[in-house]
């Protein structure tokens, strides 16, 4: 016997052969099987020898048992769904298949994706038991949206995988031309597409956002419907405000210096001194009520006049390049979306 030797890492060997074997005599060989995978195991035993027909083989095999997963299905699609919008559930049904107890210790996901399931709470889940995992779906953006589940427990492989996939309804808004050029007092027209995307189907209200002062915008419809997939359009008119040809003070009443204020002051010192000839006998009062009102005289007088009124004013559109913004807004189930293009307009 030259030598003895097994390929396949679940299988080992002891034998009493030695390094010969008389004419006529015997050893054995002793096969140990310990997988360290679930599943058919596979391997082979070589025996190499001065015999006329060496080497010999001999073919091993096994099954791996232990904890085992049996899943419902590997992938789940979702149809359309309205951007924002939690989808109806998908489930998964999560069987235990082996001759030992599963455990799922972890479930995570990847991509616009949740889940409940029943499986991680379980504990050890025995043989011909099961548990689920209920998917919703919530896309955030139009178009298809990949993501993963992955399962964590004792069986073999320790992670099991299912695909991901749903398509997000949505919409886009641009503009022709992106970019118009004015002057001050007259304005601009871009056309508003809304595309619809992934068959979203709906009512888009338009706006503007960013204006400047002295700037504002209109559509013609203010908001549009789309359906299929047709795109829907609007007719923008961005409106500018020329310079004033208002003189500075136009409109304004200048009001004299005191006004109503000086001429009640005015009575009041008259009616302190009628008091003060009224009482001449008492020549300190005289005195102190003249004091008085020489005191509020000279306070009105210090008094800055009021009532006169502000030059009149206009709000400019200044020259330059500006950059504005169309918003796109329509329902989605309690909340709404919302999508913005960017144009600019140039004032000359």
């Amino acid at each position: 016997i030259v030598t003895i030797s097994i390929v396949g890492p679940d299988f080992s060997q002891s034998n009493t052969c030695g390094n010969s074997v008389d004419a006529g005599a015997t050893c054995s060989i002793d096969i140990l099987f310990d997988p360290i995978e679930f599943g058919n195991r596979r391997g082979t035993m070589t025996i190499t020898s001065n015999a006329a027909d060496s080497p010999q083989t001999v073919t091993l095999s096994g099954m791996g048992m232990g904890p085992a997963v049996n899943l419902s299905s590997t992938s789940l699609t979702f149809p359309s769904q309205l951007v924002t919008t939690t989808s109806a559930a998908k489930t998964v049904v999560v069987s235990s298949a082996g001759d030992e107890p599963l455990s799922v210790s972890a479930i995570t996901l990847t991509g616009p994706f949740s889940e409940n399931d029943t499986c991680v709470t379980a504990g050890n889940i025995n043989e011909g038991a099961t548990c689920s995992i209920t998917v919703y779906f919530t896309p955030l953006a139009g178009g298809l949206v990949p993501g993963t589940i992955t399962i964590y427990d004792n069986a073999y492989p320790v992670q099991q995988a299912i695909a991901l996939s749903g398509t997000g309804s949505d919409f886009a808004v641009s503009l022709s031309p992106t970019s118009n050029s004015t002057s001050a007092g007259s304005s601009a027209s871009y056309t508003v597409s809304v595309t619809p995307i992934s068959g979203f189907s709906g009512t888009v209200t338009l706006g503007c956002g960013g204006l400047t002062a002295g700037v504002s915008c209109t559509f013609a419809p203010g908001s549009v419907t789309v359906s299929g997939s047709t795109a829907a359009t609007s007719m923008l008119t961005v409106s500018t405000t020329a310079t004033s040809a208002l003189p500075p003070g136009y409109g304004s009443k200048p009001t004299p210096p005191g006004g109503p204020r000086l001429r009640i002051l005015w009575l009041l010192v008259s009616i302190l001194a009628i008091a003060s000839l009224a009482s001449f006998r008492r020549a300190k009062r005289l005195v102190l009520l003249g004091l008085a009102a020489a005191a509020l005289l000279i306070t009105a007088l210090m008094m800055p006049a009021c009532g006169g009124s502000k030059p009149a004013t206009t709000t400019v559109t200044e020259p330059g390049t500006y950059h504005f913004d169309v918003t796109g807004t329509s329902p989605a189930g309690s909340s709404q979306i919302q999508q913005t293009a960017t144009f600019m307009l140039v004032v000359n």
